[in-house]
């Protein structure tokens, strides 16, 4: 699996409300399941929604998944299939969890392969690696009329950490410098990421700890924990989602098994 290199950060504020559970867009997809989340009049600020910490989160490094790459992205109200739909993506079908999905069949050249999962009132879409937290033309597609959370790292520990409204990227900081914020609202996440455990002020934090901060965070935002449980008994529809940066890898590096991008 090639690896990008990190992108600059973007612009952002925090979500000022999370929208209803919508209707599956696909025939047989799962819908967000648990209650239906309604509109959080009382997060201001960066007032954390839960108690999440950065010790929840020590078995991700352990557990030998995506450590060397991943990207976590999670998307407020939306059906998978909706989702799919506004990434402008290809459904290539369905699968549980698994180590393999970015040469899930039927890829083409160019595609990047996603996979999307019902979450309690979210949709999440796990990559290997990723694209999406780097991509802010589709995460402002994403983001249209909810809420989007996404965590990126790759294996060089170039990391992203991204919360959009609507359209409107709120704040980005990279986990592993969170004193060097940007976005629209910069410090109204504030309270929440000195709750998951990051300097905010500029001081020197422990770098070992910047990914389990950042699930925590984003945990403290959407309310779910995310569990090997969880991401492991989960069903994902598979998704196919075209990536300028992705076809120039390819064509420098050609895979003659994938079919022309059509």
């Amino acid at each position: 699996m090639r690896r990008r290199t990190f992108a600059s950060l973007g612009a952002t504020s925090l979500a000022a409300a999370l929208v209803g559970c919508a209707q599956p867009a696909h025939p047989g997809d799962p819908a967000p399941s648990g209650p239906v989340e309604t509109p959080l009049s009382g997060l201001t600020a960066s007032q954390p929604t839960g108690r999440a910490t950065d010790g929840d989160y020590g078995w991700f490094e352990t557990n030998g998944e995506l450590t060397e790459g991943f990207c976590f992205t999670w998307i407020a109200g939306l059906a998978p299939g909706q989702v799919v739909q506004k990434l402008g993506g290809r459904r290539l079908g369905t699968t549980g969890w698994r180590s393999d999905w970015a040469s899930f069949s039927g890829r083409r050249r160019g595609e990047a392969v996603m996979i999307v999962a019902a979450m309690p009132g979210w949709s999440l879409v796990v990559e290997d690696n990723g694209i999406l937290a780097l991509r802010d033309d589709l995460l402002k597609r994403l983001s249209t009329r909810t809420t989007v959370v996404t965590h990126y790292r790759n294996v060089e520990h170039d990391s992203r950490f991204v919360l959009v409204k609507n359209g409107d990227i709120q704040v980005a900081f990279d986990p592993y410098d969170p004193g060097d914020r940007t976005g629209s609202h910069p410090d109204i996440l504030l309270a929440a990421m000195r709750a998951a455990g990051f300097a905010t002020d500029g001081q020197d934090s422990d770098d070992a700890d910047a990914t389990e901060r950042a699930f925590a965070l984003t945990e403290l935002l959407t309310g779910v924990p995310m569990t090997t449980a969880l991401l492991h008994s989960a069903t994902y529809v598979v998704t196919a989602v075209y990536d300028a940066d992705t076809a120039a890898w390819e064509q420098e590096n050609p895979d003659p098994g994938l079919q022309p991008a059509g």
